[in-house]
């Protein structure tokens, strides 16, 4: 259901004026029979294979995070059905794609080599910042994986040949600057965050306690876009709107810093960032749907110590008193 255009209004105002988004409605839970129109044997075994997936998805996280991947497989198959715009053709697909994500998590939540063949991920782009990651979503009371799915969805898109994230924005600016003309992209960095966006942030970040009072608040684009270029402060900026977010769509007051955990956060977090009016209207596409995934496997990846050789990661032990194995062969670590 498409919002009424008062509420469509206010949400463009407040995101030209800086302030958070009103909160969505409820999302509709309709039957899960009842968005699938095939016929009785193939819509049964669609449906055994979506509660397989729920199922294990329940073992790894926990029944809220089941809840969630339940949430976003009807809004997805409801979009299918309405015609709206939705991250596939068909269930089949959806419930494809969530399966290989959810034996991706299976395999990081056992400590066992991940396989990341076939899954749409930039793993390159996100361990080496696994730290930044960590203390930027923390100082916002954020769970670490939603910051790193949103990282990780802005650089895969960069990494497509013909991609309309961060290597479109990158050539843009090249020519803009070769011509002696403005930088043409208004978002910079791991993140992809707009420098106006940046400079909103003041307020919400003294309130957490997450800005360095030894540094002087960017007040202008030019130092917007070089504090952007930092990548624990483009992380930082990052997780404040994100959290401005959160705070209007959980109905919580401005004021509320106490952290956030619930696993529909791994959804929310990457809609929003990515479109923030498809998010509003309820559509899907894939970085929302392939962001929720993204930010559980990150979750339980940025908890240990793990090495990526080509579409692999493998699980390493840190080493210290009282550990009896010998060290790794030397390979590429990236300690998260």
């Amino acid at each position: 259901m498409r919002p009424a255009p008062r509420v469509l209004g206010l949400l463009v105002a407040a995101l030209l004026l800086g302030a958070p988004p009103v909160p969505l409605d409820p999302y509709p839970s309709p039957s899960l029979r009842d968005l699938l129109p095939y016929p009785p044997a193939k819509r049964e075994a669609l449906v055994a294979r979506h509660l397989a997936n729920k199922a294990s998805l329940h073992l790894l996280f926990g029944e809220k995070a089941a809840r969630a991947y339940d949430r976003l497989l009807r809004l997805e198959l409801a979009n299918q059905q309405s015609g709206k715009r939705s991250a596939f053709a068909t269930a089949e697909e959806a419930l494809e794609a969530a399966h290989r994500f959810l034996l991706a998590i299976g395999q990081a939540v056992r400590k066992a080599p991940v396989n990341l063949e076939g899954l749409p991920m930039a793993p390159h782009h996100v361990l080496p910042h696994a730290q930044e990651i960590r203390a930027a979503a923390h100082a916002l009371g954020l769970p670490p994986g939603v910051l790193a799915a949103i990282v990780d969805n802005e650089q895969h898109g960069g990494d497509k040949a013909l991609g309309l994230s961060r290597g479109v924005r990158e050539v843009a600016d090249g020519i803009a600057l070769t011509l002696g003309e403005a930088p043409f992209s208004r978002t910079l960095g791991l993140a992809q965050m707009s420098w106006e966006d940046a400079l909103r942030q003041e307020e919400r970040l003294h309130r957490f306690g997450a800005w360095d009072p030894a540094r002087p608040f960017p007040r202008t684009e030019l130092e917007a876009r070089e504090a952007l270029e930092d990548p624990y402060l483009n992380l930082l900026f990052t997780a404040s709107r994100l959290r401005g977010y959160f705070n209007a769509l959980l109905s919580l007051p401005p004021e509320d810093t106490r952290p956030l955990e619930d696993p529909w956060l791994y959804y929310l977090g990457p809609a929003w960032h990515n479109y923030p009016l498809r998010a509003q209207n309820l559509e899907t596409w894939d970085d929302s749907f392939n962001g929720f995934f993204k930010g559980l496997l990150y979750q339980v990846v940025l908890e240990g110590y793990w090495t990526l050789q080509g579409r692999r990661l493998l699980p390493l032990k840190p080493l210290g008193p009282g550990s009896l194995e010998a060290p790794s062969p030397p390979v590429p670590h990236l300690f998260p």
